[in-house]
């Protein structure tokens, strides 16, 4: 009847385990679930010594082993450290192993013989040998500490299990492991509030009994209260856990409304950015304005936008808080990169556990030369955000770097979530902005299609009466000098006859029979074409067409004179080139898609105003040097045969007109085509 003293404690301690066992249902964190399994171990035991059945036997056995889980629990719970390398595991499920192991064999058996004290031993070791190894680990306490920690009470409790005192070592090891585990709270919290002070204290006082021991007989009866007293520790520290959580939970809570408070801020930063779409402005966005608004409310202070240009090459669109040489570094691993690696790069980085929705932590230093500019001013990881079309094409990319000083909070997936929506509208305008650009260019060429027929019409009689009036009075004049006037007047009549005849072909292209084209036999018939003409006027021919491409279905003979014609234009423009500069030319064919892609640049000047460059009559030549409507006929042949053209300006210099034909299969009906312009950037 003596161990009843222990049934308001036991009650005290079933309630508190109906405690956890509530805290662990609302959150299901591992720290939680090993406190619930050690205040359960340590209730069976205390219920089973209230029993009387703790003293020899199997009772005695489910008692200590459940004491030294108990322990173990709580200790793991507060180690971050765990063991494998695939199948992560905490180090508490080896460490409590052979204690337990120890704990049911000197239990069942306290005079062991020489067999089972050797099994003892071994466990003990097993014991000591796990906690040396889990002291090699992180964790939150120096390592030169734990390590002299593990040696220091391991070196005893082999001595006493090897010379018998079996008892003795139990308890010693479960002093040491409580008093490690109160070192750890401090550890972990940081902080001097009543539930760290409870804590800590209650598994400081658990460790107190053995030590007392040696200085206190524990048959005196003087102390006896005193020891019973401390039975109310295990009260102390679970309440003091409890008061952990709810603390935790407390700061959780006003962590939370402080980060919504920032998201809401930052969101109302963000809605002030006007993403109205301008056809002829870049599709109406400031990327500088959108950098410099980030770095300002959101939690970096480098902000980097990389747009696709129309070489597929990402190039640094607008930046903040970077100089000039680190965006040049960026430029250049953009030209490096292509789009099929920056998105497996953004894939394998989406692997990592903790990264948000549509953001990934991306390691640049695969890609980074020795020496380089990004490695200089520690670019190195970056957050990366992808700018996509509605389908999931690459339009271009976010980069955050360099977290601010300010900023003690760590960075969650929801902190992120103000940017993904910022990135989400910013690609959602430049998408309508291409629409927007295609559909008024279409309807701009329409108009001025309609205009040149309707002229054309009305000026092809007359002008046939000035032809047949003309070819008369070149026949019948008698004087040398009238029939040369007549000549020159039927001569400039006819060329203003072709003219008509090319305003009609622009409004309403011909009819032309179409077969299937192989692109890269196309490509390198008009590279053989050039390339020897190209090269004697000092311009570099560059022509790459990626293997295995499908076919497009169309007229190869004007495919090869729109090729032939923009080649030209290229190469005069490349002869404009700086005399410090690289004349060059370039022809790229490859498959974006469902559509193939050729692309010519130059670098020459570029294009003063890219966007009336398929107008007809529109030039950048010198009146006399070159035909006013190449370019608006290309046009004209491309699109009738089911395709699309753009121009744009490279940077930092040249020009480029994209070209792209739908494959075979779409133009025969298998798949409805999809707007790949929409990939690259066309301002």
């Amino acid at each position: 009847m003596d161990d009843y003293y222990r049934v308001p404690t036991l009650a005290l301690l079933g309630l508190l385990v109906a405690v956890f066992a509530a805290l662990y249902a609302r959150s299901r964190t591992h720290r939680r679930l090993l406190w619930l399994i050690g205040w359960t171990m340590v209730t069976l035991r205390l219920a089973i010594l209230t029993a009387g059945a703790g003293h020899s036997g199997i009772g005695k056995a489910v008692s200590e082993s459940s004491m030294m889980l108990g322990a173990v629990m709580f200790l793991g719970a507060l180690s971050p450290a765990s063991s494998g390398r695939h199948n992560r595991i905490s180090y508490a499920v080896p460490f409590s192993a052979p204690l337990v192991f120890f704990a049911v064999s000197i239990s069942l058996d306290p005079a062991p013989g020489r067999f089972l004290h050797s099994l003892n031993l071994l466990a003990v070791f097993a014991a000591v040998a796990v906690a040396v190894h889990w002291s090699y680990r992180r964790h939150l306490l120096s390592l030169w500490f734990t390590l002299l920690w593990s040696i220091g009470f391991g070196a005893p409790c082999l001595y006493l299990a090897y010379i018998g005192s079996d008892g003795m070592a139990l308890r010693l090891a479960h002093s040491a492991i409580s008093l490690l585990t109160a070192l750890l709270v401090l550890a972990v919290y940081r902080r001097l509030s009543p539930g760290v002070i409870f804590t800590a204290s209650g598994f400081l006082l658990w460790s107190l009994p053995l030590p007392l021991e040696f200085l206190i007989p524990p048959t005196d009866a003087f102390w006896a209260p005193a020891f019973r007293m401390l039975n109310l520790m295990k009260v102390i520290t679970a309440v003091g856990m409890i008061v952990l959580v709810l603390e935790d939970e407390a700061r959780q809570n006003e962590s939370a409304q402080k980060r919504d408070r920032r998201a809401r801020a930052e969101m109302e930063q963000y809605s002030k950015l006007d993403l109205f779409v301008e056809p002829h402005h870049d599709f109406g966005i400031q990327y500088s304005e959108v950098c410099v608004t980030i770095a300002a409310a959101g939690r970096f202070q480098r902000v980097v936008i990389l747009l696709l240009d129309v070489e597929r090459k990402l190039r640094v669109a607008a930046s903040s808080g970077i100089d000039a040489a680190l965006a040049g570094a960026l430029d250049s691993l953009g030209k490096r990169l292509s789009v099929e690696e920056v998105q497996q790069a953004w894939r394998r980085s989406k692997r990592a556990p903790l990264e948000p929705g549509n953001v990934a932590k991306t390691d640049l230093r695969p890609w980074i030369r020795p020496g380089d500019e990004l490695e200089l001013q520690n670019f190195t990881e970056v957050y990366a955000v992808p700018i996509t079309t509605r389908s999931g094409d690459l339009q271009g990319v976010l980069m955050l770097g360099e977290q601010k000083d300010d900023d003690e909070e760590p960075l969650l997936p929801e902190d992120l979530l103000p940017l993904e929506l910022l990135v989400a509208r910013v690609a959602a305008a430049r998408e309508n902005g291409l629409l927007l650009r295609r559909v008024t260019r279409s309807e701009k060429l329409a108009g001025i299609g309609r205009l040149a027929g309707g002229v054309a019409h009305e000026l092809n009689n007359p002008l046939t009466v000035v032809m047949g009036y003309a070819e008369l009075i070149q026949e019948g004049a008698g004087e040398e000098k009238i029939r040369r006037d007549a000549g020159i007047i039927r001569g400039e009549s006819q060329r203003m006859r072709q003219i008509i005849e090319s305003l009609a072909r622009f409004w309403k292209p011909s009819p032309s029979p179409v077969s299937a084209i192989v692109v890269p036999e196309l490509v390198s018939e008009v590279e053989s074409l050039r390339r020897r003409e190209y090269e004697r006027h000092g311009i570099r021919f560059e022509a790459v067409s990626a293997a295995g491409m499908p076919c497009i279905h169309a007229n190869g003979d004007q495919m090869r004179q729109v090729l032939l014609q923009i080649l030209d234009n290229a190469a005069a423009d490349a002869k404009e080139t700086d005399a410090d500069r690289e004349r060059r030319v370039r022809i790229e064919a490859t498959l974006a898609g469902n559509r193939i892609q050729i692309v010519i640049s130059d670098s020459g000047p570029g294009f003063p105003k890219p966007d009336r460059v398929f107008d007809p009559f529109f030039t950048t030549r010198s009146p006399g040097e070159g035909p006013a409507l190449a370019l608006s006929l290309c046009y004209s042949i491309v699109r009738e045969q089911g395709g699309d053209m753009c121009a744009s300006n490279l940077q930092p210099y040249g020009a480029a007109v994209v070209i792209e034909m739908p494959i075979e299969a779409l133009q025969n009906g298998l798949q409805p085509p999809v707007d790949v312009l929409s990939r690259i950037d066309i301002s």
